[in-house]
């Protein structure tokens, strides 16, 4: 129990060991923000500055002794693994040494404001779009700044806004822009993409999933969900489909009928972020199926999926890379 306590590298093991969390991606969203720690002991992070870490419950105010006395505090900062976002926040602002990490969406507080990952405000910033769709393009195709306004069905001068928004993150190069960072730009897209926003509607029909796709695929929709991931070669249960279009199809009128979230097995979209559909060749992105997982929930199922797809697309960044650079020899 000592070994485990004080040795282990990655799950904080409360006294028990009845429950146990992963943080390693609270781990990893703390190196990325300029914080990097590792572990210390069951409930201790250490920070490079020398700081100590106290991982805490959802609760950091409960510091109260049986007797009513307030506790003594021996660490410099409180840091709350897993990522809640509501009332814990008011708490973050209000003490500046609490650390709020949101490991699943690589967001970090600290010092009473947001210091790393995306923010809920990017919806309200022009432009966000077209970010995440260049992003997608470079990494995966590279090429000039018309090459990618053809891909992506940009207008040149958002291309060129998008580009000089991701900075050091891309390179112009003789064959036209590359990611700085393959694995470091699939990374970023994945996790601080904010999500197509838009309209969603959840249905349910008692035949296949493959002939429910083969038909949404048919009337023009970009196809998404453990579906698309298993399609891909992502091995998850292709038990659910997420269906985006620019225009609602009659669903009644296919065989639908209205269903809840869970009893749904497709759900359709129609995005506020219309960059989405502009898919070359059939009707999938593998960027936006892995967001589209990622944000559905915690489960293991969805986790492995997700890294399945994150460890696809860098691999494909890199092999399309090669044979962009070294035709001849592949």
């Amino acid at each position: 129990m000592h070994d485990i306590r004080h040795e282990q590298k990655i799950l904080s093991l409360p006294f028990g060991l009845g429950w146990t969390i992963d943080i390693t991606q609270t781990l990893v969203a703390l190196a990325a923000a300029g914080m990097p720690a590792r572990v210390e002991a069951f409930d201790r992070l250490r920070f490079e500055d020398g700081r100590s870490g106290f991982l805490s419950t959802p609760n950091p105010t409960a510091t109260i002794n049986d007797d009513g006395t307030p506790t003594e505090r021996t660490e410099d900062l409180i840091v709350l693994p897993g990522g809640s976002e509501g009332g814990v926040l008011s708490l973050a602002r209000r003490y500046p040494d609490l650390v709020v990490v949101n490991g699943k969406r690589q967001r970090v507080w600290a010092n009473g404001k947001q210091v790393h990952g995306s923010s809920r405000e990017r919806d309200a910033t022009p432009g966000w779009r077209n970010v995440f769709a260049v992003t997608r393009t470079v990494t995966m195709h590279g090429g000039s700044t018309a090459d990618i306004a053809t891909r992506t069905g940009l207008p040149v001068e958002q291309v060129e806004a998008a580009l000089r928004t991701l900075g050091d993150h891309v390179a112009a190069t003789e064959r036209g822009w590359e990611a700085a960072d393959f694995g470091v730009l699939v990374d970023w897209t994945i996790a601080a993409y904010p999500g197509p926003g838009g309209i969603r509607t959840s249905w349910k029909r008692d035949d296949t999933i493959d002939e429910q796709a083969d038909q949404l695929i048919g009337l023009g929709g970009l196809i998404s969900d453990r579906w698309a991931a298993q399609q891909a070669g992502v091995f998850v249960p292709p038990n659910r489909l997420t269906a985006f279009f620019a225009q609602h199809p009659d669903m009644a009128a296919l065989g639908y009928e209205p269903a809840t979230v869970n009893e749904a097995t497709v759900t359709v979209v129609i995005p506020q972020d219309t960059t989405v559909l502009a898919v070359e060749g059939c009707c999938t992105d593998d960027f936006i199926t892995a967001h589209v997982i990622h944000n559905d929930s915690y489960a293991d199922v969805n986790t492995d999926g997700v890294n399945g797809l994150r460890q696809l697309l860098r691999f494909r960044a890199d092999l399309a890379h090669d044979l962009r650079w070294h035709p001849g020899n592949n």
